[in-house]
């Protein structure tokens, strides 16, 4: 297989994967998306999709995360790209981002990119906080936010790790860093998703010692609470 960190056109794809599951990963590409809605929009039978599906996960470059349904029933399983297939794409975003962090920090003072990261934060709580709803414990909210995380490219999950006193500390890993860059210029967006994650555990004893963008191989967020 070419080497998944050049960016391929769309031509490239097709002739590095065939035309079903390069049409898979392009819609992967937007978000992630269960088995029954990809095949809705290829026109292609759920089974067949699955197949394709399986062999994207074999190679590495889709996995399978269970998301809870809002009605009764069975979680689903929804399929995202892994930072592996997102390599094949090309993109500028990073930088982007830390030049408008760096035109507002210039232009008008730290303050003002403070009040901006704030603002992040408020958006992404709300687009979290319906899917953390309906769970009950600490424990169960983290499990959700790995997921979403997960989907959003920081490829994140949840262990529990019990002390000898019987108190249990969940750790929650991203091992992959979609700002890395930005992050290594401008440490407050740490700062700022800790404060997000506090805020969406329901204010849970959250510390965050290791992160990428300051030369960890992941960012772990220790998580201590009565109910995890």
């Amino acid at each position: 297989m070419r080497n998944a960190e050049a960016s391929l056109s769309a031509g490239d794809l097709v002739e590095l994967l065939g035309d079903t599951r390069a049409r898979l990963v392009h819609l992967l590409h937007g978000s992630a998306a269960s088995v029954a809605g990809l095949a809705g929009e290829m026109g292609l039978s759920e089974v067949a999709v699955r197949r394709h599906l399986q062999v994207l996960e074999r190679n590495g470059l889709v996995s399978a995360h269970t998301v809870r349904n809002d009605r009764p029933g069975r979680p689903s399983a929804h399929y995202a790209l892994t930072d592996k297939a997102r390599r094949l794409f090309p993109d500028n975003s990073a930088e982007l981002a830390g030049e408008l962090m760096d035109f507002l920090t210039d232009e008008h003072g730290r303050a003002e990119l403070l009040r901006f990261l704030r603002w992040r934060a408020e958006h992404q709580a709300q687009r979290y906080a319906p899917a953390l709803a309906g769970s009950g414990t600490v424990a169960d909210r983290t499990e959700v936010l790995a997921q979403l995380l997960s989907r959003d490219g920081f490829d994140a999950d949840v262990t529990a790790v019990t002390a000898p006193d019987g108190s249990t500390t969940l750790q929650l890993v991203q091992g992959h860093c979609a700002l890395e860059a930005v992050a290594e210029e401008h440490p407050e967006l740490c700062a700022f998703e800790a404060s997000l994650f506090k805020q969406l555990l329901g204010g849970a004893k959250l510390s965050r010692r290791q992160t990428i963008a300051g030369g960890a191989s992941a960012c772990v967020c220790h998580i201590r609470t009565d109910d995890a």
